[in-house]
């Protein structure tokens, strides 16, 4: 290769060593600007505030009972009467909860009834509810799980209620239990049912409903106005019920008051539902920060390869550089020192 051949090499190889360093700076740019994303991303992360669920030790409520009443009145509320007839005293709302019994109807469903009719109404009964199998077989009493009914109905858990409920004062009733759960059925909603003939047995198919006795609360609301005592801490220490137009059996009475402190379960299941609703709004921004970030980096390591190529392609070009320089001077030494003694 001439001198001016290797000259022009070397030239253009050094414009070309140029144009890779200035890519290499290029994507050094690219990747301290997603470095910068990146810790931005994890300082979001950091001043991300993490849900906390709430314990149920910080949501107490001070309840407030009034003691010698059957009913088990609670203080809800008291407000200071400040003219009128009752000045000075109270406007008081008060409350308690009633658990009564009711009759409640349950379906079960695809049943099976095998029924078979005597002289005394059912002499043989098979209610199948999937695996669930309930017989009466009054040829086999000691092998039977329905039992037969018809008189002392208030031996029978919740039957006076289910009766009635029914307006019903007498009959024939038909039971089963189930988890501790007692099912009835009457004579009357029997004979109503119709049944198919199968090989020579009345069967039902379908679904069949029977009764049952639940347990109802209902929460009484009392206002009246009363006269209340207090302690030397503030604490309400008894309540006269001067007027009460709700329950009147309280009126001119005079009840001591027992505090107590209690779980505030509503506010608790308030706070806790808050919690949930924190703690999405919080997983979707951990997963939000995880997706970019992720993002950025697979994005740094393309870029880091591509500098990886352009650093071997510089070693490359400075190997080369080398090579022709050496052959540049050894010409000119070649060359220019011919003549030099």
């Amino acid at each position: 290769m001439g001198l001016a051949a290797s000259q022009a090499r070397f030239l253009g190889l050094t414009a070309r060593k140029s144009n890779v360093e200035y890519q290499g700076q290029q994507i050094n740019q690219q990747r301290v600007a997603l470095s910068n994303e990146v810790m931005g991303l994890y300082n979001e992360y950091n001043n991300l505030d993490v849900p906390v669920p709430p314990a149920v030790n910080d949501y107490q409520k001070t309840v407030y009972t009034l003691d010698s009443t059957y009913e088990g009145y609670q203080l809800d509320s008291f407000t200071k009467i400040i003219d009128g007839k009752y000045a000075g005293y109270y406007d008081v709302s008060l409350s308690c909860v009633n658990e009564i019994a009711k009759a409640y109807s349950y379906t079960a469903k695809d049943s099976v009834i095998t029924a078979q009719k005597g002289t005394n109404g059912y002499s043989y009964l098979n209610f199948q509810f999937g695996v669930d199998s309930y017989t009466y077989d009054e040829n086999n009493p000691e092998a039977s799980t329905i039992t037969k009914i018809t008189q002392d109905y208030e031996k029978y858990q919740g039957l006076s209620t289910i009766m009635a409920a029914q307006g019903a004062t007498s009959g024939t009733y038909y039971m089963y239990t189930k988890n501790g759960v007692s099912y009835y059925t009457s004579e009357n909603d029997l004979d109503s049912t119709v049944f198919e003939n199968v090989d020579g047995k009345n069967m039902y198919y379908g679904s069949y409903t029977f009764d049952y006795q639940g347990s109802q609360k209902v929460t009484k609301n009392v206002q009246a106005k009363a006269a209340l005592t207090q302690d030397s801490s503030g604490r309400l220490t008894s309540i006269q019920i001067l007027e009460c137009d709700d329950a009147e059996d309280l009126v001119g009475n005079t009840y001591s008051i027992t505090t107590a402190s209690q779980d505030d379960q509503a506010s608790y299941e308030d706070a806790m539902n808050e919690y949930y609703y924190q703690k999405q709004l919080y997983e979707k921004e951990v997963e939000r920060i995880n997706q970019k970030t992720e993002t950025l980096q697979k994005e740094d390591r393309s870029l880091e390869l591509q500098l990886n190529q352009l650093d071997t392609e510089q070693k490359a070009i400075s190997t080369e550089m080398e090579s022709i320089s050496k052959v540049i001077e050894d010409t000119i030494n070649s060359v220019f020192k011919t003549y030099n003694s």
